[in-house]
C-alpha cells in the first residue's frame, strides 16, 4: 500500500510539473502576467465513500482582498497547508484571502454524498471560486480510492489516466473554470479527441467532427466533452453533454451553443442568438435550419468589411450581455442604419424575416413619437408602412386576394395587386410602376406616392421624421 501511495504522489508531482511548465511557457511569453480579474487554479479531488475530498490551490492572486465563494454543499471548510505560506492570507473565518503579497493560497473542503454512487453521479458546482474573479486555467487531478472505476468527466481535456490496485487516477487540464463534475459506471473509449472537444462513445459518425473542432477554435471556445451513451440519462452541463443521441453532429451543435452561453450573457430563451453568434464568429452556418438561413441572409445583405467589423465587435464583448436587440444595434453601428432583423427572426418562431435596413431617425406622427413604425430603405427607395400610419391618419385598410382598399369616407382607393393602375373615387389612373410593395404582410408605399395619394406631409430633420396629417377636406388636383 505504501508503494501505491508513493507512486501516486510521484505521478501527481511529475505530471503537475510538466503541465505547469508547458502552460507558463505559453502564457509567459508576453510577460504581462495575469490580470486582477483572473487566476489559475489546481484542483485535487479524492473520491472516498463518504464524500469528495477537495484541495484547491489558487495561483496568480493579486495583492487585493479576495472573497471566497464556497460550494453550498461543502463542509469542513479550512486551510490546506501545502507549504508554510499557503494559508497566510486566509482570514480566521475562512471567508476571504486578505490583502498580501503571497500570490498562491490553498483551501480544502468536502462535498458529502447523498448515498453510494451506483450508475451515475452529477455534482453541480462543487468547487470554490473567488468573488469577482474567474479561473483562466485549471489543472485537475481526479483520484478514486473506492475502486469503483467508470468514467469521470468535467469538460477539461483528459490528458492521462493510470489504474492501480484500488486506486484510479485521471489528469485533466485546460483554459477556464470547472463548474460541474460527472461520473458514470459505464467506462467508454475516446471516440474523437480534438483541440477543443472530446467525444466518448462506443460508435458514431466522426466525419464532420473536425469541422466542429475548427469552429470551436475560431470562436475561441474552451474545451468541452460529449459522452454518447444511450443507457444513461441525458445531462446538459456548462462544459459537457451526456446524450443518448448517436448523431454526434447534432450533439456537437448543442455544444457550440453552450459555448456561446458560457462566453456571453445570452438569455436562455434566445437559442437562435447563440447559434447566430457562433456562426458569425466561426464564419460557418451553425444550428437549426432557421439559424443557418438567417446567417446566410445576413452575409448576403452586408459587405465583407461590415461583417468583419461586426465579428470584431462580438469578439470584444466576451462576458457582456448579448441578445437580439444588442445584435441589431451592433449591425446598425457597422452599417450606419437601423435594423430589426435579429429581433424579428429570433422572437418570431413562425417565419423567416428578410434583412431590411431602416431609417434610424425618430419617427413621429403629428408631433407624437411612435415606436412601432419602421421606414424601410430598399434599393434607393424610402418605403412607408401603410397599415400603421394610415390608421393613425383615419383611414381603414382592407384587402383580398386581388386588391387593396383604403378609405376614409371622403377618399376611397382601390389598388390591384398585380395590374398597373389604381382607382380613386371611381376614377381609374394608370401607372408605370406599382406605388406599393408587399413586405412581411404589410403594404409599403414609396414616399412620393405616400404623400401625394394620402395628403400627408413629411417633415425631416437630422434626428426626426414627422409625418403630418393634412386636411382631409382638400381634394387632389388632377393627376
Amino acid at each position: 500500500m505504501k508503494f501505491i501511495v508513493r507512486s501516486m504522489i510521484l505521478l501527481l508531482i511529475v505530471n503537475g510539473l510538466l503541465i505547469y511548465m508547458h502552460y507558463y511557457q505559453a502564457v509567459g511569453a508576453d510577460s504581462k502576467g495575469l490580470s486582477a480579474a483572473t487566476f489559475t487554479q489546481e484542483i485535487e479531488v479524492i473520491n472516498r465513500p463518504d464524500a469528495l475530498h477537495v484541495r484547491q490551490h489558487f495561483s496568480g492572486l493579486s495583492d487585493a482582498r479576495h472573497e471566497i465563494v464556497w460550494p453550498k454543499a461543502s463542509t469542513n471548510r479550512t486551510c490546506y497547508l501545502a507549504d508554510a505560506t499557503s494559508c497566510n492570507r486566509l482570514d480566521e473565518n475562512s471567508i476571504a484571502f486578505l490583502e498580501g503579497d503571497n500570490e498562491r493560497q490553498s483551501i480544502s473542503y468536502e462535498i458529502p454524498k447523498k448515498g453510494p454512487m451506483k450508475q451515475t453521479a452529477l455534482f453541480n458546482e462543487p468547487f470554490a471560486g473567488l468573488h469577482g474573479s474567474s479561473a483562466s486555467y485549471t489543472l485537475f487531478h481526479m483520484t478514486d480510492e473506492t475502486g469503483i472505476g467508470g468514467l469521470w468527466v468535467n469538460g477539461l481535456e483528459r490528458v492521462g489516466t493510470k489504474k492501480m490496485t484500488n486506486i484510479n487516477y485521471a489528469l485533466f487540464r485546460g483554459n477556464g473554470e470547472v463548474k460541474d463534475l460527472y461520473w458514470q459506471r459505464n467506462n467508454l473509449p475516446i471516440l474523437y479527441a480534438g483541440d477543443r472537444f472530446s467525444v466518448f462513445g462506443e460508435s458514431g459518425s466522426t466525419e464532420r467532427l473536425g469541422e466542429v473542432d475548427n469552429v470551436l477554435k475560431a470562436i475561441d471556445a474552451n474545451h468541452s466533452t460529449i459522452v454518447i451513451d444511450d443507457t444513461r440519462p441525458a445531462v446538459n452541463a456548462t462544459r459537457f453533454i451526456v446524450s443518448k443521441n448517436v448523431d454526434v453532429d447534432k450533439v456537437s451543435v448543442r455544444l457550440l451553443r453552450e459555448s456561446m452561453y458560457a462566453r456571453f450573457k445570452i438569455p436562455e430563451n434566445e437559442r437562435m442568438t447563440a447559434e447566430l453568434v457562433a456562426s458569425i464568429l466561426g464564419e460557418t452556418p451553425i444550428g437549426l435550419g432557421k439559424s443557418r438561413k438567417a446567417y446566410q441572409v445576413l452575409t448576403e445583405s452586408i459587405t465583407v468589411k461590415e461583417l468583419e467589423e461586426f465579428k470584431e465587435m462580438l469578439n470584444n464583448m466576451t462576458g457582456q450581455e448579448l441578445n437580439a436587440s444588442v445584435l441589431d444595434a451592433l449591425v446598425g453601428e457597422v452599417t450606419g442604419f437601423k435594423t430589426s432583423y435579429f429581433m424579428k427572426n429570433i422572437h418570431d418562431d413562425t417565419a423567416a424575416h428578410p434583412f431590411f435596413i431602416e431609417d434610424p431617425r425618430e419617427i413621429k406622427f403629428d408631433g407624437t413619437s411612435t415606436t412601432d413604425i419602421r421606414i424601410l430603405l430598399i434599393d434607393g427607395k424610402t418605403l412607408y408602412p401603410a397599415k400603421k400610419i394610415l390608421n393613425l391618419a383615419g383611414y381603414t385598410i382592407k384587402s383580398n386576394a386581388r386588391s387593396i382598399y383604403i378609405e376614409n369616407g371622403i377618399r376611397n382607393f382601390r389598388f390591384p395587386k398585380k395590374e398597373l393602375f389604381y382607382v380613386y373615387n371611381e376614377q381609374r389612373y394608370d401607372v408605370v410602376t406599382m406605388p406599393f410593395e408587399v413586405l412581411e404582410g404589410d403594404f409599403y408605399f414609396e414616399e412620393s406616392w405616400f404623400k401625394r395619394l394620402f395628403l400627408l406631409g413629411i417633415d425631416k430633420t437630422a434626428d426626426t421624421i414627422d409625418i403630418v396629417r393634412m386636411s382631409t377636406q382638400v381634394e387632389e388636383v388632377d393627376k
